[in-house]
């Protein structure tokens, strides 16, 4: 049998399809690349081998974060890991909206409500906006994530749903989602490789992206604003963007753990992605 080059993180039951998953695989095969899928949950998968990991569709994490970090621990203390650990550990909690915000990121306008915290309606309604959108802080897809009308009472049992257990996020409804559209920005090797549009998702829905679309000069500054400190350290990720009210595009979610980068939109993106992947392994 021959040697293993890569291990791909997966999860053992992916909460939904993973659309580059097959493409991927595929690729790797071809360009002479050994990898396996195997689910970083897998209680028979040795990840004390010293074999490189990929991180890509861990999509069940936000249900056991802590499980998920020490494993991030075991599987980078016996082989590469991409991205890096503490890329890992400062993406999964969404309190980076805040610290992009305070590094003058333009950002989605963010409350954080700490697990056990207690909030009035009005410390949760944001001036002007037409709904809030309350959300876990560890998350992922639409898990939990509500809209509700300003002083909906409603809004205050669901934000307490989530932090009896862990702490949410609060932000005002980007409205030009509806239109425009949520711009996810993919990152691959140094470089935005492409965009696509993401239609509003929630609780229960399913996600809906066309493109790829052209990067606006004012997008690509705003991403890669974002990924300034860790652009040099990482291999992919997406920076997903929304226009507010005055057209100023804002940060709505950084993604460097395990993001879909939607390869089948933009095959360049695919070809780029896989010869990074093996110059990563060549040079380890």
């Amino acid at each position: 049998m021959a040697a293993l080059d890569l291990r791909i993180a997966t999860c053992v039951a992916l909460p939904e399809p993973d659309v580059d998953q097959a493409p991927l695989t595929a690729a790797l095969a071809a360009a002479g690349q050994s990898a396996a899928l195997v689910g970083w949950d897998d209680p028979a998968a040795d990840w004390d081998a010293p074999i490189p990991i990929l991180l890509r569709s861990t999509w069940n994490y936000p249900v056991a974060p802590d499980a998920f970090l020490a494993w991030i621990d075991r599987a980078a203390a016996a082989a590469a890991l991409l991205n890096p650990p503490d890329v890992v550990r400062g993406n999964l909690h969404k309190r980076y909206l805040l610290e992009l915000a305070a590094r003058g990121v333009p950002t989605v306008p963010t409350v954080l409500v700490e697990r056990g915290q207690r909030c009035e309606l009005a410390a949760i309604t944001t001036p002007g906006a037409a709904s809030v959108v309350i959300k876990p802080a560890i998350g992922a897809a639409s898990m939990a994530t509500r809209r509700f009308a300003p002083g909906d009472p409603a809004a205050l049992d669901h934000l307490a749903a989530i932090t009896a257990e862990r702490a949410a996020l609060v932000q005002p409804y980007v409205a030009s989602v509806e239109g425009h559209g949520e711009r996810a920005l993919v990152w691959i090797d140094g470089e935005l490789s492409h965009a696509i549009r993401k239609r509003p998702r929630f609780t229960g829905d399913h996600e809906h992206v066309d493109g790829p679309f052209a990067i606006a000069d004012d997008e690509r500054a705003v991403a890669e604003a974002a990924l300034a400190p860790v652009a040099d350290r990482i291999l992919y990720g997406r920076v997903d963007l929304a226009r507010d009210a005055t057209g100023q595009p804002v940060v709505m979610e950084l993604e460097l753990i395990e993001p879909s980068l939607y390869l089948v939109h933009h095959p360049p993106a695919l070809a780029r992605f896989v010869a990074a992947i093996g110059r990563w392994l060549a040079g380890l």
